[in-house]
């Protein structure tokens, strides 16, 4: 299969990189640019956010654009889940010279319009929340506990805030 330069994509700062494959049967083009022009802002307001090592090294993240059969698919081998969700991650740390790959974020299409729609929010701001908390699990974070959920919550509430995203939360 022929890789084109809609369904692969690169786009980094000072801290990331983020390569990114898209479904574009399911995704919309206009979206994917309007999410790639504000990739950056979010990215260096994450790093702004987060202190930790990571600065030490550029962070590599696979993303890939996809949808409810492909996340359904995921779900169910990792998670035993026989569901589709809005996101998968998978965390991975596997460091080589100065590129740590933190792991794969996946994003089911159907499933966040669906949500987008339900919630009288727009599909980019939806797409953002998600993208942080993909991000947030890969660095480590979770809502396993109240007080895990409740702390990763105030700092995604934090960084979409920094951006001019409304509490989703809310």
């Amino acid at each position: 299969m022929k890789i084109s330069k809609e369904d692969y994509k690169i786009w980094e700062n000072d801290m990331f990189i983020i390569e990114c494959s898209i479904d574009v049967l399911l995704w919309n083009k206009k979206l994917i640019n309007d999410f790639q022009k504000n990739l950056i802002q979010i990215l260096d307001k994450i790093g702004e956010k987060l202190d930790t090592s990571l600065s030490n090294s550029k962070n590599l993240i696979s993303l890939s654009f996809s949808g409810d059969k492909k996340v359904m698919e995921l779900n169910y081998c990792f998670r035993r889940l026989n569901s589709a969700t809005n996101v998968l991650s998978f965390p991975s740390f596997l460091k080589s010279d100065n590129t740590l790959f933190l792991g794969d974020i996946i994003f089911s299409n159907e499933t966040i319009c669906k949500e987008a729609k339900r919630d009288n929010k727009s599909i980019n701001s939806h797409l953002t929340h998600l993208f942080i908390h993909g991000v947030l699990h890969l660095l480590g974070y979770d809502h396993e506990t109240e007080e895990q959920a409740k702390n990763m919550e105030n700092l995604e509430i934090e960084i979409l805030r920094s951006i001019n995203i409304e509490n989703p939360y809310d």
